[in-house]
């Protein structure tokens, strides 16, 4: 648990960087903490604060965070830490795998604005602002000397005596702001592992959505009617010959050979959807898309600005179609296979190409370029790096326009907490991946102090070389597992790479005459009870919880109709009508893993069924209205008797509820004949 968490300020103790180990403290008197509550502890530890604060003895604020201008990619876009909350998907970066991938918050951290003491790390192809002990997932290179060795008869290898061997590559490792190296590299983008591997949407659709949203109208005389209206795609034959054909080509694939004209009914919409070619100059082609071709692109497209859900529905391969076209449509200079930019005059637009960009694994930059004498407006850039890594130590040490540097900073620092412990950040246009600080075990806490990079104040003598620990016991208070463990993970975590500590563990009588830590603490201390590996074994209360529902009674679902699902027997022989699988018991909220399986009868073949996970609020009145919507599975329903499943894991606020829902999109009424699901859960 940091300082924060227990809403302590900073600290005017001086900055050290102990490094050869830890000392093992206790209380000179018995406190009885194993058999009270946590909160005791908290008690005691506030208790023993307000002793030893004074202008020699203040304790250190660290929090590992980031500035107010720091922000975080969503599946729903960028944003503040203002407008995200626990249980937001965000994107994360898995360190072993170097890939990205979708995961829950777990908690924003928000720490009150003080005068604290920040680094900046700014240029053109990077912008932060952290604290010193901030963490980053880095890429480091190295170099080994390793043994010469040959291959024995027996088929056991042995040194050969020749001269070693240097080898040297690149290291997954964690650093921090103050300890980066100048071989450290942070990542600034990750392929996407949680892209759909089956099309939803034909490629033509795709290529035609990227080049109306660049280079397509909405028809004025309709534009009141969004969004049943007509579009219009202009190209020019002279100077883009190649796109003309693209377009044709794409708008042929979708809706069919090219219309003489589209009939006078009177009315918006006939239900056919038609295109049409025309000449409107010599050397501008017009692509006009009647009412219901249009609507097409425009479910996709509002306001000429692709949705995330339809971004985040593409295949890596339609990802790639869609940046392609979409920088030959509206790049700038983007004639060549090395296209790498394009601008728009809408920031929402820019904002979602980046996204599209993001996710098919490129590292971007979004920049603002102010009105000049031709454009008069805002210009929004969205620019494609062909650096996927940047190293802020190696570009300061060239002397270019990149500088890093301390500087005091009084607003208000953050960070989310996420199972990876990573998180994409941007900030003044640049992004890249960082790391958060704070994965809180339930049952063993570290409970911080002075922190990290600070004079301690227990040992005479070590106070500026060692960190100290105490037990918060007394003489004849039991050490429990929990905080043998608890001393164990600590050691471990201070020793990560440039950020450590050496691993040797003493005791406070090591350094002056006294009878701390105690003899059994002392004793564990010589033995390298503490000295150990954490104990990563899953006890009782790592073990999630489960129940199951079951549906043997028939539900209709009606075409285009969102339905909750509901189960009509539970796994401990109730029966009734059960819509919740999560959170009417788990009042405080909860982890949840819910998988489903359904059979439904009935389905117009080759019609699209849509699946869903969806988490309920009360709406005030005493019932209950929709909070979020996680990702759907949407099969489609060849013929005969249809067998669906769907998964999904997620981190459930306090007062929500979870439920499925399901829709049909043929032709006539279906029916959910059986469904069975498997719930496990962590309540909080």
């Amino acid at each position: 648990m940091s300082r924060s968490d227990l809403g302590w300020g900073s600290s005017p103790a001086s900055r050290a960087n102990p490094r050869s180990g830890l000392v093992i403290h206790y209380d000179s008197t018995d406190q009885g903490l194993a058999g009270k509550d946590h909160s005791a502890c908290l008690t005691y530890w506030r208790n023993t604060r307000s002793f030893h604060t004074g202008p020699s003895r203040g304790w250190a604020d660290i929090g590992y965070c980031v500035d107010e201008s720091t922000e975080i990619l969503t599946e729903d876009g960028w944003k503040t830490f203002h407008d995200i909350r626990e249980g937001d998907l965000v994107l994360t970066l898995d360190h072993e795998t170097g890939m990205s991938r979708w995961q829950p918050l777990q908690a924003v951290n928000v720490f009150p604005a003080m005068p604290r003491e920040l680094i900046r790390m700014e240029g053109r192809d990077h912008s932060s602002l952290t604290t010193a002990q901030h963490r980053w997932p880095v890429e480091r290179h190295y170099r080994r000397a390793g043994t010469t060795r040959q291959k024995a008869t027996d088929g056991t290898w042995a040194a050969t005596g020749r001269s070693e061997r240097t080898r040297q590559g690149r290291e997954r490792v964690w650093a921090t702001t103050e300890s980066l190296t100048y071989w450290d590299r942070i990542p600034l983008s990750a392929p996407c592992d949680d892209l759909p591997t089956e099309p939803k949407w034909s490629d033509a659709l795709v290529e035609l959505v990227a080049w109306f949203w660049t280079e397509g109208h909405v028809k004025p005389q309709s534009r009141s009617r969004l969004p049943s209206t007509g579009v219009a795609i202009y190209q020019s034959e002279q100077k883009n010959p190649e796109n003309v054909a693209r377009l044709r080509g794409a708008l042929h694939t979708l809706l069919g050979p090219p219309s003489d004209g589209f009939p006078r009914t009177g009315s918006v919409s006939d239900g056919v959807p038609r295109w049409r070619e025309a000449h409107v100059r010599d050397d501008l082609v017009e692509f006009h898309l009647s009412v219901d071709a249009g609507r097409l692109l425009l479910e996709q497209a509002p306001d000429r600005v692709p949705t995330y859900a339809f971004l985040r529905s593409l295949t890596r391969a339609q990802l790639e179609l869609f940046i392609h076209v979409s920088l030959l449509a509206d790049g700038h200079n983007n004639r060549t296979v090395d296209a790498r930019r394009l601008s728009q005059k809408s920031r929402a637009a820019a904002e979602a190409f980046q996204f599209a960009v993001t996710l098919a694994g490129h590292a971007t930059s979004l920049r603002r370029r102010p009105p000049t004498e031709t454009t008069k407006y805002d210009m929004w850039k969205v620019e494609l790096r062909r650096k996927t890594h940047f190293s802020p130590k190696a570009a300061a040490a060239r002397k270019s326009a990149f500088t890093i540097g301390r500087e005091t900073y009084e607003g208000r620092i953050w960070c989310p907490t996420t199972p990876d412990g990573t998180w994409l950040a941007r900030r003044e246009g640049t992004v890249y991946f960082t790391g958060n600080s704070f994965m809180a075990c339930p049952h063993g806490y570290v409970i911080e102090g002075r922190g990290l990079y600070r004079t301690q104040a227990a040992q005479p003598g070590g106070n500026s070389s060692h960190y100290s620990c105490t037990l918060a016991t007394g003489p004849s208070d039991p050490i429990t597992p929990e905080q043998i463990n608890a001393v164990r993970v600590l050691r471990q975590w201070l020793m990560e790479p440039d950020t450590s500590i050496a691993g040797t563990v003493l005791g406070h009588r090591d350094f002056i005459s006294t009878s701390c830590p105690g003899d059994k603490a002392y004793r564990m201390v010589q033995d390298g009870t503490f000295a150990k590996a954490p104990d990563d074994s899953e006890g009782d209360d790592d073990m999630p919880q489960h129940r199951r529902f079951e549906k043997s009674g028939s539900q209709t679902l009606e075409p285009g109709k969102w339905a909750s699902l509901a189960f009509d027997s539970r796994h401990d022989g109730e029966t009734g009508e059960f819509y919740a699988v999560v959170g009417v018991e788990e009042k405080e909220g909860a982890y949840y893993d819910v998988s489903l399986g359904v059979v439904l009868e009935g389905v117009t073949p080759g019609a699209e069924v849509q699946i869903r996970a969806t988490e309920y609020e009360p709406d005030g009145d005493g019932g209950w209205k929709i909070a979020r919507n996680r990702p759907q599975n949407s099969p489609v329903h060849q013929g005969g008797m249809a067998h669906f499943t769907y998964s999904w894991k997620g981190n459930l606020a306090k007062g929500r509820r979870v439920r499925f829902r399901i829709a049909q999109f043929g032709e006539s009424d279906a029916q959910v004949t059986s469904a069975t699901t498997d719930v496990f859960y962590w309540p909080r």
